[in-house]
Order: C-alpha cells, then structure tokens, then sequence
C-alpha cells in the first residue's frame, strides 16, 4: 500500500489537525514534535530537486530531505558549509542526492521556519498501525503544512482510516513541490541551458534568427552572476555554450543579416568569449583529474600533484580576473548593447534571405551541413591530419546545433533518431579534440612553465610525460572509433532520413551528388 502523501494549504488546518489528531475513532496516536527551527531550503541552480519532488532543508549541522514523490523524510548530520553532493558524508540524504549532477552546487533558495512532527497510530493495546511524519513551514506571514504516512504490514484497515481522517481534516493528497514554493510564496524561475525556440514554418529566417539568438542572449545572462561568484563550474560552462549559439546562428545563417553588421556582431562575440577561454580550459583539466591519476602508474602522482596544485592556482587568479570582467562597467555596456539590439529585432538589417521562410531555409542549411559532414568523414583513415578530424567535429557540431535551433520545425521523433545517431560520432569526436589539445596543453607546460617548479621538475616531467602518452594512445583509439561510427551515421537508412526529412526541391538539387 503506497503512502498518503498530503499538503495542508493553510497554516490554520494545520493547527486544527495538530489538535485533533490524537483522537482517531478508537486509535491513538503518540506525537513526538520537534521544536520550530530555522531552516534554509536549497537546490541546484536549475532546481534539480524541485523537478524531481525533493525538498532539501538545511539546519545548523543537520540536513533534512522529504522526497515528496515516496513520501519519504529523512536526516542526517552535515557540515554547515558544504556546495556538493560529494562533499557530504554518507547517509540517508547524500542518498537522496545520488544520481542529479555531480557539477551542481546547491545554493540558498530561501530562509524558513520549520517544525517536524513524527506520529504512531496505536491500538487499544498501544500497538504501532501505521505512522505518519509532518513538516510544518513558515515563510514571513506564509505557512504550509505537508507530510506523508507509512503503512505497517497487515494494517491495511488502520493505515485507511489514518488516510481518511486527514482528508476530513483538510489535508489534499499528491502535493508537488512546486505548489508548496507558490503557497509559501517562493519566486523562482525555472532554468534551461537548451531553451527551445518555437519557430513557425512561414516566419521570415531573420525573424526566426533574432528569436533564436535572443534567447540564447538570455540564457547566458541568467549565468553572469553564477560566473562571477564562482558557484559552480556549470554557469561558466552554459554561459560560453550559449554564447557560442549566438556566434553560430550569425555564421551559419548566412544572408540573413546584412553582411558588414553580421561581421561586426561576430567579432564582439567572439572578444567576449575569448575572455573565458583559460578559464574553462583550467575547469576542465581540474574536473578531469581523477581520470588522469587512474591513466598513469603511482610512482608518477607525486608529480600530478604538484601539477594540480599549481593549475588550482592558476584558476583562481583567472578566476579573479574573469569575475572582475563580468562585474565591470565596459561589459556590461557591451552585453547590455548587444542584448537590446536583438530583444529589438527591427534594428538589424536583413540580407538577401532575411525575409526566406523559415522551413525552407532550415531544409537548405541542415541538408547541405549534412553533405559538407559526409564529405569529410568519407575521407578519414588512419593517415588523415588531425586538423581533419577537427575539422569534422566542427561541422558535426554545427549540424547538432542546426537540428536543434529548428526543431519545432520537423517530426519529433525522426529528429530524435537522427540527432542520436549524430550524437554518438560527436562524442567520439569529442573525445578526440579533446585527448588532442590536452597533449599540447602538457607539451606547452614542458616549454614553458618548468620554471615555476623549482625542485620537483623532473617529477612533473616524468609525470607530464606518462601522461601524454597515454593520452596519445587513447586519441589513437578514438581515430578508429571515429570511422566506425561514422559508417552508421553515413548508413543509407540514415542519408533517407535526412533526404526526406529536409527536402526542399532546391536543397536536394544542390547537395544530391554528396548524398550519393
């Protein structure tokens, strides 16, 4: 029998059932009530738990966790300070945790007042029938009462009546925590770093194209402050991707702005971008550490350390730099111009296919990326230059990021298939790029940062160097995996897919030799 999962919407039905719940027909129920404390409620910057049912409360060193979904409550100690989920012991919550993003700091959502209440229905005989916990909170002149039962084997009639009585008393069942933020009057907007643009088949391409990168404008906005205190390596991370998507639009969208303004545009997003990029590369680095220490045989670590712990230093002097770029005048000019100029999107001026629909325009530029891929990927062996592999990722990407801007435009799930087809190569790509670039990162420090070592050189050498190789061999690997996958993307289930999912009489005309 599942659990009575309940919300009490109003703080005086909470009272009204706190005074007559000891008195359940010929039950009685034991109450064990907690003192009011002051709590601070939690969550991931793009509400991980709240999608998921959870509320996560924090009181001094203890942490309290209700899944609303299993109507569920549990505690655990906790140090006051903590950002992850792997920086908690282990326990009942850090389990609750388990499975949402290892990247995610949770942040403070609001300050509340609460007072947890755990009950047994008892027989006659003072006998446990069921069970039921409470969690009352207060916000300011806002209060909300929820809580869930438990049914005890055998018990079903009492686990029933203990339902019933609830309801009678003004308990609602199947709660969401979203309705608790809305009673207690808890702002919060619900966060994307895909936002979906919905596009209509018929809109001019420019129209479609503003709406695009405003919306990518705004996401990496909503990330400014999240870079700036350094909560997580995700904003940075989610600023730059949208920022790139503006760049992409304005390169792929051709003829669609006016040529000189789309140049110019190209240009101050690109200086914006370029201010983050060591930044980024340390986080990655920093985030991959783990997976280094497992490539290379122990007698090197001593080495990584070192090297880990100068990069750690480097990062925070980026970082400080970074931030104070975000927080100044010149940025935020710059930003706040750019922003305005495509939230008003008569102030740009069309190209010769800014006023091109939208469906057609998108059938052209995916079909003839698709093209520019095959032709490509056909090419690649075990000789073929890096730089072609790259330049393969590139286009994958810019193919990805095609499908996705005009999504709304084509079968959910035809897209679907073929963007999980593309997905699987773009990994393997990915993987590729980046065992690529480590190796010159590595090979870079050996050129010229050796000096900042002073005593430990040669144990960072001997690091650096196992290192590389093994990022050598795993690149290697990835070169073959790349044309294997690339077979099942270049499949002729797939090029028919493609063919008949963006045909427009043009853009078949123009890309059908490559799609042979």
């Amino acid at each position: 029998m599942d659990p009575f999962v309940f919300i009490f919407p109003e703080a005086a039905s909470h009272k009204n059932f706190l005074k007559k719940l000891p008195h359940i027909r010929e039950y009685t129920i034991s109450l064990a009530r907690g003192e009011k404390l002051p709590a601070v409620l939690l969550d991931t910057f793009d509400f991980e738990l709240l999608e998921s049912a959870k509320m996560l409360f924090q009181l001094e060193e203890k942490l309290l966790c209700f899944d609303v979904r299993a109507g569920r409550m549990v505690e655990q100690l906790a140090p006051k300070k903590w950002s992850f989920a792997a920086d908690l012991p282990e326990g009942p919550v850090t389990s609750q945790l388990t499975g949402g993003s290892n990247l995610r700091a949770f942040l403070p959502v609001a300050e509340i007042e609460i007072c947890l209440l755990h009950g047994l229905l008892l027989d006659d005989e003072e006998k446990t029938r069921a069970r039921l916990s409470t969690l009352s909170m207060q916000r300011g002149q806002k209060a909300v009462g929820v809580g869930s039962t438990v049914y005890l084997r055998g018990y079903g009639q009492a686990h029933t009546d203990l339902c019933r009585w609830l309801e009678k008393l003004g308990a609602i069942a199947c709660p969401d925590v979203g309705q608790v933020f809305s009673l207690l009057d808890i702002k919060r907007e619900l966060y994307t770093a895909k936002p979906i643009v919905q596009i209509h088949p018929d809109a001019p391409a420019r129209e479609s194209a503003v709406m695009i990168i405003n919306a990518f404008m705004q996401t990496a906005r909503r990330n400014e402050n999240g870079v700036a205190a350094d909560y997580d390596t995700e904003f940075l991370h989610d600023y730059r991707v949208s920022l790139r998507k503006v760049r992409s639009v304005l390169s792929l969208f051709k003829g669609v702005f006016e040529v000189s303004a789309t140049a110019c545009l190209k240009e101050d997003f690109a200086s914006l971008m370029q201010k983050t990029n060591t930044l980024r590369d340390l986080d990655v680095y920093l985030l991959n550490k783990e997976q280094y220490f497992s490539l290379v045989p122990a007698e090197t670590h001593e080495g990584l350390h070192i090297l880990f712990m100068h990069l750690a230093g480097e990062r925070k002097k980026e970082h400080k730099s970074v931030s104070k770029f975000i927080r100044s005048k010149v940025y935020l000019e710059d930003i706040g111009r750019l922003e305005k100029l495509f939230a008003d999107g008569l102030a740009l001026a069309a190209g010769p296919k800014g006023q091109e629909k939208s469906l057609i325009f998108a059938s052209g530029l995916i079909l003839k990326r698709y093209a520019k891929v095959c032709k490509i990927a056909r090419s690649i062996d075990e000789k073929t230059p890096d730089e072609v592999v790259h330049q393969l990722r590139i286009n994958c990407k810019k193919l990805r990021y095609l499908m996705e801007f005009f999504a709304p435009l084509f079968p959910k799930d035809d897209l679907k298939a073929l963007v999980k087809a593309l997905k699987s190569l773009q990994d393997n790509l990915g993987n590729f790029n980046d065992y690529s670039v480590q190796q010159i990162f590595l090979r870079q420090i050996l050129r010229e940062k050796m000096s900042g070592f002073r005593g430990s050189e040669l144990k960072v050498a001997e690091s650096v160097g196992a290192l590389t190789a093994m990022l050598n061999r795993l690149q290697n690997n990835e070169r073959g995996q790349v044309m294997e996958n690339f077979i099942l993307f270049d499949s002729p289930e797939t090029r028919t897919i493609f063919t008949k999912l963006f045909h427009t009489e043009a853009s078949v005309h123009e890309n059908n030799s490559l799609l042979q």
